[in-house]
């Protein structure tokens, strides 16, 4: 544990990936040692998912950062009443704890997953929050085209939030079909290195639409 600690510190990286991925320690024994030495509830990786308002209250830097997965959030709308169910890796991790209360509000609650479920389940929330449309604007056509804002700003009618840190803004051209995830996954790579400007790319859209009207 001394080793793990060292290199953990040395790599910045938590200690159950260290421990696991570098020392070689076998997760589901590890997660079976936490669950008999602290008490702590584990979960079936295969029946665990994730829900989309849990997710978005934790920004996912931090969850790769501590490999921590909010499951569920519980309670009611005060600070005290709020409790956030957290699949840890490494329940002894109480920076990443103090971390996740700091954000939400919440008091953490953990459970128990071995490191490879949390890395998929922080892959799947990912996906889920950047593909997930929660309201739509008014329609001005068939397809969908979704770009990606990248600093916070005053929602509209044409907007949604997706993230914690990003908001996708709809818009629709005549006659186009839904486009596929790769072309959306340009249009937000461009937009958040710089080539690609908001203001350019609504004028652009905009004059597609008067000539398509």
């Amino acid at each position: 544990m001394t080793r793990a600690k060292e290199l953990a510190e040395e790599r910045s990286l938590p200690l159950a990936v260290v421990v696991v991925r570098e020392l070689g320690i076998d997760e589901v024994a590890l997660v079976a040692a936490f669950r008999r030495e602290l008490r702590i509830l584990s979960v079936d990786p295969r029946a665990v998912k994730p829900d989309i308002e849990a997710l978005r209250l934790v920004p996912r830097e931090l969850c790769r950062k501590h490999r921590v997965v909010p499951l569920e959030m519980r309670g009611g709308p005060e600070r005290d009443d709020k409790e956030l169910w957290l699949a840890m890796a490494d329940p002894t991790d109480t920076a990443a704890i103090t971390a996740i209360e700091r954000v939400t509000g919440a008091v953490v609650d953990v459970a128990l997953l071995p490191l490879s479920a949390i890395d998929e389940l922080i892959e799947q929330g990912e996906k889920q929050l950047s593909t997930q449309v929660v309201r739509r604007g008014k329609p001005y056509g068939g397809g969908v085209v979704v770009a990606t804002q990248p600093h916070a700003r005053t929602l509209t009618d044409d907007t949604v939030e997706t993230t914690s840190t990003s908001k996708l803004r709809l818009v629709e051209l005549p006659g186009l079909p839904e486009p596929d995830l790769k072309l959306q996954a340009l249009i937000k790579v461009l937009i958040d290195k710089g080539v690609l400007k908001q203001a350019d790319l609504d004028d652009a859209l905009a004059e597609l639409m008067r000539k398509g009207e």
